[in-house]
């Protein structure tokens, strides 16, 4: 019986402690997933809303120049002027389009995809107004070619900047969207370790209380047996070996080297007791009457 419930009281422990190893592992898993989590989460966002917001921002500032570029052309005296303002167009021309096509293979989404898209058209409907802008400068229409980049060419270069500006906002939210996610599984992730850690805490105490109830009782319970035990040893005593006996009168020569009579000696070395009486034969020999 006693050897079944220890039999018990180890399974029981046996099985805590597996609990307590299953719920630490519980948490290294559930901290490793969330670190991915927010992990991919800032690196999509760092390469995704911010490099569009970045191209945005590094187009719009190119079509400004452009413009600016645009005016020069309709107000220089010189042909190196002139030839400079053009070269100067068609490098800022360059990198708005390398900016875009940055834009269409980074950017999320189909609103994304479709407002690259009507930039970028808005972006080349934006070349024949400036030919024309050349062409009348060329032909010697200077005040047509003026009045031209006035009007038609910088409401155009406004339009591009604000949608460039779309673009660049529209990248932004998407930035505080995939923010709040990698937020939110933060703090989900800090609930449940918080919550397996304080489990694991309480199970660990419970544990701790079990084994130390357990070790008690086991203690008292074997200190128990060991004064039985010792009582058990104390009540006997036992007369082994040979005992050296006087052939007449039956005395026993103890360790001392004297002689005892017999009834003291057994006496002495063990718990029984002595009855006098006579047995029948001495009843006759000494007793005939």
């Amino acid at each position: 019986m006693a050897t079944a419930i220890i039999e018990l009281r180890q399974y029981k422990l046996a099985l805590s402690f597996s609990l307590i190893i299953a719920l630490f592992l519980a948490v290294g898993i559930t901290t490793i997933k969330g670190l991915f989590t927010v992990g991919n989460l800032t690196r999509t966002i760092y390469e995704h809303p911010l490099v569009v917001s970045n191209a945005s921002l590094i187009a719009a500032l190119n079509i400004t120049k452009i413009h600016r570029s645009m005016k020069d052309v309709v107000l220089s005296n010189a042909s190196g002027e002139v030839n400079a303002a053009l070269k100067a167009v068609a490098e800022n021309e360059r990198v708005v389009y390398q900016q875009l096509d940055i834009i269409r293979n980074t950017i999320l989404g189909e609103e994304g995809q479709a407002l690259e898209k009507q930039t970028r058209l808005l972006f080349i409907n934006w070349e024949p107004i400036r030919m024309d802008v050349i062409r009348h400068f060329e032909s010697g229409q200077t005040e047509d070619a003026i009045f031209i980049t006035k009007t038609r060419g910088a409401d155009h270069a406004t339009k591009l900047e604000t949608k460039m500006m779309e673009l660049a906002l529209y990248a932004r939210k998407k930035a505080d969207n995939f923010l709040k996610v990698a937020e939110s599984s933060q703090s989900r992730l800090e609930k449940i370790t918080m919550a397996l850690t304080i489990s694991g805490i309480l199970l660990s105490v419970m544990i701790a209380s079990i084994t130390t109830t357990f070790a008690i009782k086991a203690k008292k319970r074997l200190q128990g047996e060991k004064d039985k035990l010792q009582k058990a040893f104390d009540e006997i005593k036992t007369l082994q070996g040979i005992l050296p006996i006087c052939s007449h009168c039956k005395k026993i020569r103890n360790d001392k080297g004297s002689w005892e009579l017999l009834e003291k000696y057994i006496h002495t070395h063990s718990e029984a007791e002595f009855s006098h009486s006579i047995c029948p034969d001495c009843m006759v020999k000494y007793y005939p009457e």
